[in-house]
């Protein structure tokens, strides 16, 4: 780990009581020790891969399924947005994340006039800690400070080591030593899960060794999220036999297993083991469509991160307090991620708000209240709207299609029921648009998203080609290779050659790529998955109906992630003609991922091709012709 220049600028809960101090006498009957919290988020981690739910046999994780053994495992656990930025808003706050216009990944950062969790639980004298991933900073805006007024020292965290791999901005080192003037970025090359175990368990070591105080710590470890590493001496230990996506993301887990496993084992050190409760979610479900799969799997629901069906917001949910919770038992109703902090405010004593949509999960969990904890759980995201009344689910998919299931039913989401329940339909209708009433803002979601039609049509509708995605739903084989998902990636929902479009959708018109908004924030070109050796250089056959000062960012081998180092300028030409731009990327290592950044303003965005051009290395090219195949050059 080495500290840079100062820059201003699974969930797993715990839930444990401090032990007094050994030799210390009790002279009277003390109030009962509030609760600590510990709230830990893994990424991208699909419904299957928890050993304990007896999907997939290659999936190994021995301390999460000891949880379930000394816990509850709820097997219908969900959240709130199938989407890493809204889930975190809505876990973190308590509340529905669209209530404050935080809806997907493009309306960030998470507003200063929220009240989150740890700024609740510093009434009830809580000293707060957050490690990992954060993305509630407005991040890929071109704000830098705005998005720094959003760190986790700006929503009642004491104590942070923040970010997702690579780059953090920490007040504290590894060594548990306060640092000056925080947040202070550090740089740590480690394999990102090993450095965010550690950052946890110093900051359990500064709670061991100072003054008795309620803690509460959120670790978001940001795993198996793309971009997949091959860890060691975990990646090693699985199947030689399976697709690469599928073992790294294996060995991803296995390292954030063997993380709880340490985490555990000094909470007994503290003596809190059996004082603890723990729960385990994940922030959506895996994305599976080519060139976005990140090894994980959503077996046997239907759908993926980004889709309002199971695959997309239902994940692992463990829930575990020894001595408290009954062990080894299975919860059917539906719980949500909105309950972590119902139930955290509960334990801590603090009053009810109103303004949490979350229920205090404990009297359901230990069989005190037999009934359901939820009459409803609802959802909008992009193009879709749903709402749950189980066993029903009415989804809305923009303004095209409506669809009810019965999520008990073997066929589960795949048939579609909306004919023959009419009664039911009308009233749960009449229940979502109610809700989305109080939203902000306020409505129906947007009619029309290509991206989720092409998700639906894959995996409700089935009337796409689904021969490359990995096992989803009722399809059980592997794509073959990674060369042949290159060679159909067209078929990627909102992707062309390869190319993906975030906060937008794309189009090939008139032999051009064509950019297309889907909102207030600019879309942007990104390219995952690349191998080519730098320097690099880029031309780009490009016109515009009004350009603006754009830029290139990029991840290497060596920084895999992004950062503002890895920036470069250049101007958009407005333009009727097609316009050649050419920009050389100064890295010294091989280019793996690639975005291009076209600045505010711009309209009318048009590409005609990209060549990206490396050392000692035949150049890959993309031509967009509607009525010629794919022109890419194979990577080398």
């Amino acid at each position: 780990m080495r500290i840079a220049r100062n820059r201003r600028g699974i969930v797993l809960a715990a839930i444990g009581l401090l032990a007094p101090c050994a030799g210390t006498p009790l002279l009277q009957a003390a109030e009962p020790a509030k609760p600590n919290i510990l709230l830990i988020y893994t990424d991208d981690h699909g419904w299957a891969d928890l050993g304990a739910q007896g999907v997939d046999k290659d999936i190994r994780t021995p301390n999460l399924d000891q949880l379930t053994r000394d816990g509850v495992r709820c097997f219908r656990g969900y959240v709130s947005a199938p989407q890493c930025v809204p889930s975190r808003a809505g876990v973190i706050t308590g509340r529905y994340q669209e209530r404050f216009g935080l809806e997907d990944n493009t309306r960030g950062p998470l507003p200063l006039t929220e009240v989150t969790l740890p700024q609740r639980l510093k009434r009830a004298g809580y000293i707060s800690g957050q490690v990992g991933k954060w993305h509630l900073s407005g991040e890929g805006t071109e704000d830098a400070v705005s998005q720094r007024g959003h760190l986790p020292p700006n929503m009642g965290f004491d104590e942070y080591f923040c970010g997702a791999m690579r780059h953090y901005d920490a007040s504290h080192d590894l060594q548990g030593h306060p640092l000056p003037h925080p947040p202070v970025a550090v740089i740590d090359n480690r394999f990102r899960v090993v450095v965010q175990t550690q950052a946890a368990l110093s900051f359990l070591e500064r709670r061991a060794a100072g003054p008795v105080q309620p803690w509460f710590l959120y670790l978001a470890w940001f795993a198996p999220h793309v971009p997949l590493e091959s860890p060691e001496p975990w990646f090693s230990k699985t199947p030689g036999n399976l697709p690469k996506e599928r073992r790294q993301a294996l060995a991803m887990i296995a390292a954030m297993d063997d993380g709880l496993g340490r985490i555990r084992a000094k909470l007994h050190e503290m003596g809190q083991e059996n004082n603890t409760l723990i729960f385990a979610i994940s922030d959506n479900g895996a994305p599976l469509h080519p060139g976005a799969w990140d090894g994980s799997l959503n077996l046997p629901l239907v759908g993926e991160k980004g889709m309002l069906t199971d695959g997309g917001v239902r994940t692992p949910f463990v829930v575990a307090w020894p001595g408290t919770l009954p062990a080894g038992k299975v919860y059917d109703w539906p719980v949500f991620n909105l309950d972590v902090a119902a139930t955290a405010v509960a334990l801590a004593g603090l009053p009810h708000d109103e303004k949490l949509d979350g229920v205090n999960l404990l009297p359901y969990l230990t069989g005190a209240n037999q009934t359901a904890p939820h009459d409803y759980l609802f959802w909008r995201w992009r193009s879709q709207a749903s709402v749950l009344e189980y066993p029903w689910k009415l989804i809305h998919l923009g303004n095209k299609e409506s669809y009810l299931f019965d999520v008990t039913r073997p066929e589960g989401e795949l048939k579609n029921l909306i004919q023959e329940h009419p009664d039911i339909t009308a009233r749960l209708d009449a229940k979502l648009k109610t809700w989305c009433a109080t939203l902000q803002p306020p409505g129906p979601p947007i009619p029309d998203n290509k991206a989720d039609d092409s998700f639906y049509a894959v995996h409700v509708d089935q009337t796409e080609d689904h021969a490359q995605y990995p096992p989803h739903g009722d399809k059980p084989n592997y794509p073959a290779t990674q060369a042949s998902t290159r060679t159909k990636v067209s078929s990627a929902a909102g992707s062309v050659q390869g190319w993906l479009c975030r906060n937008g959708t794309l189009a090939v018109k008139d032999g051009a790529l064509v950019l297309i908004p889907a909102g207030q924030a600019q879309p942007f070109l990104t390219f995952n998955g690349l191998n080519i050796p730098g320097p690099v250089t880029v031309v780009l056959h490009v016109r515009a109906k009004q350009g603006a000062k754009s830029s290139f960012s990029w991840r290497t081998k060596a920084t895999p992630d992004f950062v503002p180092e890895n920036v470069s300028a250049f101007d958009w030409p407005t333009s009727t003609d097609w316009q050649e731009l050419k920009a050389q990327l100064p890295l010294g290592d091989a280019l793996i991922h690639l975005r291009i950044n076209p600045g505010k303003g711009s309209t009318g965005l048009a590409i005609q091709s990209i060549e990206l051009r490396g050392k000692d290395t035949p150049p890959r090219r993309w031509r967009f012709d509607s009525d010629k195949p794919s022109q890419e050059t194979p990577a080398p």
